[in-house]
């Protein structure tokens, strides 16, 4: 693992928002997979009833719940699932807990908490998928949150639709894409604690570095230490942030030198994550997914250092801004191969590999069939 140092900033004034959710004007022909959405702060509003469902969401107060019913597939032969994406702000307590309830099966727990454990990050954001063994046959879909129910922001229900995919790679486990082309791995919308990625791996010539995979505070600058040995061919600085304001940025140093700044995916203007502040002001719930790619230049032999430094834009609230997972990708450039020298006491020349000739064979029926 790699060392790190912080060095602490502070922001002048810090306000607490009151978030509530912004609701675009409804659109001709979104038809069936119309999301439902709800919101609880500053006031309770709900959108109009999209075409797949059948009766309006209920909240609970008793129990700290809002119960939202999901009629059987069948009826609606275009969807095959339903996600949710749930903002809340985060105190550390592990979250809301997301169950299901239905007269076959009777109560199931989907999640065991969405929030963070003892990291208080404030505005966050989950997206689950429902599993399709749940829904077949309907039912009704249940976000709790006991111990802090007047966390909950807002939230919202959206049809997905079944597709078959080829993956590259075998780490890569895609299980939601929105209509952003953002992809979601399995483990990030089932609803599981997400655990750091903690650790090194190595894939040939690709070195990925954990840095700190767990959450850090980001006030000013966080700056690790990396000991590199070897030619590195170029590399990419990857990390999750929570709380960066879209107008914010965060700057990359290498060794004192600025290496540039982290790019961090487009979102579209109806993401049910993006909210407004009290002061009209959009900000995006949840981890975003970030990357820079670093010249090899900026690297020496030996120890390095890298430096995450917080750029505030001037309007911006200053809300609290968490990094976790952050790594570093490195390229090392392949070692040379030699042959080793036969031993002509021992081995003639019939038993030296010939390397004119290739180590594999090519057949000419080579479709199935033919």
């Amino acid at each position: 693992m790699l060392r790190y140092l912080h060095r602490f900033g502070f922001c002048a004034a810090f306000f607490i928002a009151v978030i509530h959710f912004a609701y675009a004007k409804p659109i001709d022909g979104g038809g069936t997979f119309d999301p439902f959405l709800m919101a609880f702060k500053p006031a309770l509003q709900m959108s109009p009833l999209p075409a797949w469902m059948e009766q309006p969401a209920r909240i609970d107060e008793e129990n700290a719940a809002v119960e939202i019913p999901i009629p059987p597939l069948w009826k609606q032969p275009l969807i095959s699932m339903y996600a949710l994406t749930l903002v809340f702000d985060d105190s550390g307590d592990g979250g809301p807990v997301l169950e299901w309830r239905s007269p076959e099966s009777g109560k199931t727990t989907i999640s065991y908490g969405l929030g963070e454990l003892n990291n208080k990050v404030g505005l966050n954001s989950r997206t689950v998928l429902i599993p399709e063994a749940l829904t077949r046959e309907g039912g009704t879909l249940i976000v709790r949150y006991r111990s802090h129910f007047d966390a909950v922001m807002s939230l919202a229900v959206r049809p997905a639709r079944e597709n078959s995919t080829a993956v590259l790679g075998s780490r890569l486990a895609p299980a939601l894409v929105d209509e952003n082309s953002q992809v979601y791995e399995d483990r990030e919308v089932s609803g599981i604690r997400l655990n750091p990625l903690t650790g090194d791996l190595r894939k040939g010539t690709i070195v990925e570095a954990e840095l700190s995979a767990s959450v850090e505070h980001l006030e000013d600058t966080l700056e690790f230490l990396a000991p590199i040995d070897g030619e590195v061919e170029g590399s990419t600085i990857r990390l999750e942030a929570l709380g960066l304001d879209p107008e914010a940025k965060l700057e990359v140093q290498i060794n004192n030198k600025t290496a540039g700044i982290l790019n961090f995916p487009c979102f579209e203007l109806d993401d049910p994550s993006l909210v407004t502040d009290w002061n009209g002001r959009l900000i995006l719930a949840g981890w975003r997914k970030g990357s820079l790619f670093v010249p090899a230049r900026f690297f020496v032999a030996g120890e390095n250092s890298i430096s995450i430094s917080l750029k505030r834009s001037e309007m911006e609230t200053c809300r609290e801004v968490y990094l976790r997972n952050t790594a570093i990708h490195m390229r090392f450039a392949p070692r040379p191969f030699t042959m080793p020298a036969p031993n002509t006491k021992e081995m003639n020349s019939a038993e030296v590999p010939s390397l004119s000739k290739p180590d594999f064979s090519i057949y000419e029926n080579v479709i199935p069939g033919q």
